[in-house]
């Protein structure tokens, strides 16, 4: 048996192997989808899903209408989340849905089949955990109730009911926590107001005791233990105050005392507040003398002339003053400076005063006074904020709202959720579609019949002679088709063969197939067709005495033949026929007796054949197949050539291997094979095969063309010719 091992499909040849099985996986596709919709519509239970839709608060901060209306909206966590939908999910909730509805009797008739009358607590438990589903949206506040039932009016009961009962729930366990939380304050305002009692008894017995020992206060008088220390904040502000002015004043000083007179005035100019009196219009009056002086002298006067020195000593005169007015405001920066660190030292003279006299205030009866009083004003304080406290408790337990806020109830949906026929139908798609390629790809593998070129020749070891495409079929050719592009391969087997007439003898052929239908006869007819065309003569016999068909294809009667002459009925070229084309001569199988069958034997055969190619420049012979049939074996040894037909895809490759074994067996001359019926459209190996019908074609389309540009009023008739001669070719 031959290796399967060559038979294995390649990463390359996937694409070809997908399109070459397209109708297996397109047909096993369609039925699993088919099947998944009958199913999914027929056959699985139907289940419908009702959802309602709540709003919560998270435990603790219950939903509070504010004064505007609104209501707060706080969203909360996963873990706060988990915890509500354990809950929900309760027996504490769920059992009083169960028993309130009847589920447990329900669900013992439906889910059941009624084996029980009621489920135990634990069923109905089990089955309604199956059936509820809780969730929520994240960053909300919002959670989901969805129930699962074969009755849609049952669905829209458990949801609307855990919902409920959840409100419920929780509306009790916020009404206790509030009354709770008030209860506490008082208990709380009830142990302050003790500890305030004793404090204010505290203060009266340390009055009563200084008061004893001679020192009177004033119960009126609250702010006297106070009054010491305002007035030793009051001084550390002053004395603040005073260091800052004179590290000003120092700084001012430091700054300008060793400037230039200008540079000194311009300075404090420029610092504001510390102008010098009429130092301005000092200076305006020296450079006004000083501008008329320049004026004189410019004027021809000399400088001992009397209006020259008299306006000399006058500006000498104003420059003094400005030097005695400058002079004296460094002075009087020096002196403010003094002055400020001198009121600064008496600030801290007060301060430390105050600050002794308070130091020991505190060490004297009025300390502990002092600081019992402000213990007392301490507590006083923390139990006016509990009765506060109280009072915003009890007014928002007025304001109050349920933290459970049903946003939708749930309603019986009318449509069911499982299953769901589009999730089953892309489901059962895919299902097919996987299902489709394995079963394409197992095809594959095992078939093992010849699908290349290469392949076959790798298996025979012989040459492929040409390829027979499978349009239209192994189709007869007619002497007019025989010029159509479908001819091409039978033109290249005659070009390869080159027949020649060789010492007045010309030569024969046969073509064997290892089964019968793999077109052989009709191959075989067709190549008498192109040969005889060519100019051969050609004489075509029917060696098929028991399934004879040639005599069909050239429409000629089939009541004397081959089985004729095996009878000794006549001479061979007695029963010779001519067929419609001029060069193309038959001899038909005859009619032979079933007693007849097997009486071709080698010697007439042979006999036949060398009367016949001394007159004919080629002889065709047709055979039966010759696996199982003794007349192929007969007629392989007598001709001179040996073609093995071989049906693209059609038998085992033992069938083509054991066929050539055949013909070696009886010496036949096997000079080559032809593939017949391939599908080179979807075959890339056959693609240069395929391009026969394109090329033709293209050259018939442009004669065609050329006719019609020059027949003038014949345009018509030669458009008809065109469209004709495309169809024909189409057809073959």
């Amino acid at each position: 048996m031959a290796d399967n091992s060559s038979n294995t499909v390649h990463l390359s040849e996937y694409f070809k192997v997908l399109r070459n099985r397209i109708g297996v996986i397109f047909t096993i596709l369609i039925l699993t989808v088919v099947s998944g919709w009958y199913v999914t519509d027929q056959v699985m239970t139907k289940w419908y899903t009702a959802s309602a839709l709540i709003k919560i608060a998270p435990r603790g901060e219950e939903a509070v209408t504010t004064f505007d209306g609104s209501t707060t909206d706080r969203p909360f966590d996963q873990t706060a989340f988990q915890s509500e939908s354990v809950i929900m999910k309760s027996s504490k909730l769920q059992l009083p849905i169960i028993n309130a509805l009847g589920l447990d009797k329900e669900w013992a008739k439906t889910i059941f089949k009624g084996k029980v009358d009621k489920l135990t607590p634990q069923e109905a438990l089990g089955h309604m955990g199956q059936i509820l589903d809780i969730s929520f949206e994240h960053g909300t506040s919002l959670i989901k109730i969805a129930a699962d039932s074969q009755d849609p009016v049952e669905a829209a009961k458990i949801a609307n009911a855990v919902a409920d009962q959840y409100k419920e729930m929780r509306d009790a366990d916020e009404a206790t926590r509030a009354n709770g939380g008030a209860d506490a304050i008082r208990d709380q305002i009830a142990q302050q107001q003790k500890i305030v009692d004793e404090r204010r008894a505290l203060v009266d017995q340390l009055r009563d005791e200084a008061g004893k020992q001679g020192v009177s206060i004033d119960p009126r008088d609250n702010g006297l233990a106070s009054r010491a220390d305002t007035d030793l904040d009051a001084r550390k502000r002053d004395l603040l105050t005073a260091k800052e002015d004179a590290d000003a004043r120092r700084v001012l000083m430091e700054s300008v005392k060793d400037l230039p007179d200008d540079q000194f005035v311009n300075t404090l100019e420029a610092l504001g507040g510390h102008e010098i009196p009429n130092i301005a219009s000092l200076r305006t009056d020296a450079f006004k003398l000083e501008s008329d002086t320049d004026n004189l002298l410019k004027q021809g006067f000399e400088e001992n002339h009397p209006r020259v020195q008299a306006l000399r000593a006058e500006l000498a005169k104003t420059q003094e003053q400005i030097k005695d007015l400058i002079a004296g405001t460094r002075r009087a920066i020096v002196v403010d400076s003094q002055m400020a660190n001198s009121r600064v030292d008496l600030l801290n003279k007060e301060v430390e005063d105050l600050t002794a006299k308070t130091q020991k205030d505190q060490a004297s009866q009025l300390g502990p006074f002092r600081d019992a009083e402000r213990e007392y004003e301490k507590q006083e304080s923390v139990l006016d904020a509990y009765s506060v406290h109280l009072k915003q408790v009890i007014a928002d337990s007025r304001l109050m709202v349920s933290p459970v806020n049903v946003i939708s109830r749930a309603d019986p949906p009318e449509n069911p959720s499982k299953p769901n026929k589009f999730i089953n139908l892309i489901v059962s798609g895919v299902a097919g579609l996987v299902f489709g390629l394995a079963v394409a790809f197992l095809i594959e593998y095992l078939d093992t019949s010849v699908k290349t070129m290469a392949d076959a020749e790798s298996l025979l070891g012989i040459p492929v002679l040409t390829i027979i495409p499978n349009k239209g079929g192994p189709l007869p050719l007619t002497p007019q088709a025989a010029r159509l592009p479908h001819a091409e391969g039978y033109r290249i087997l005659r070009a390869k063969l080159d027949f020649k007439v060789q010492n007045g003898m010309g030569p024969s052929l046969s073509m064997l197939s290892g089964g019968p239908g793999e077109g052989k006869s009709t191959t075989l007819y067709n190549l008498a067709i192109v040969c005889a065309q060519a100019g051969q003569s050609v004489i075509l016999v029917d060696g098929d005495v028991r399934r004879p068909v040639v005599h069909q294809m050239v429409k000629v009667p089939n009541e004397r033949g081959l089985a004729n002459y095996l009878r000794n009925e006549g001479d061979v070229l007695e029963f010779i026929q001519q067929t419609a084309l001029p060069n193309l001569h038959v001899l038909t199988a005859g009619n032979m007796e079933m007693a007849d069958i097997g009486s071709l034997v080698g010697e007439k055969i042979r006999h036949m054949l060398d009367e016949l190619k001394q007159r004919y420049d080629l002889v065709l012979v047709d055979s039966p197949p010759i696996l199982g049939i003794s007349d192929g074996s007969i007629i392989a040894r007598e001709v001179d050539y040996v073609i093995l037909v071989i049906q693209h895809r059609r038998y085992p490759r033992e069938v083509s291997l054991r066929a050539k074994r055949a013909i070696e067996e009886v010496h036949g001359n096997c000079v080559g094979m032809l593939l017949n019926n391939v599908a080179s459209k979807s075959d890339d190996a056959y693609y240069y095969y395929s391009n026969y019908e394109s090329y033709h074609k293209k050259d018939k389309k442009d004669a065609a063309r050329k006719k019609k540009a020059s027949g003038g009023s014949n345009g018509k008739a030669s458009v008809a010719a065109t469209r004709k001669s495309d169809l024909e070719s189409e057809e073959f």
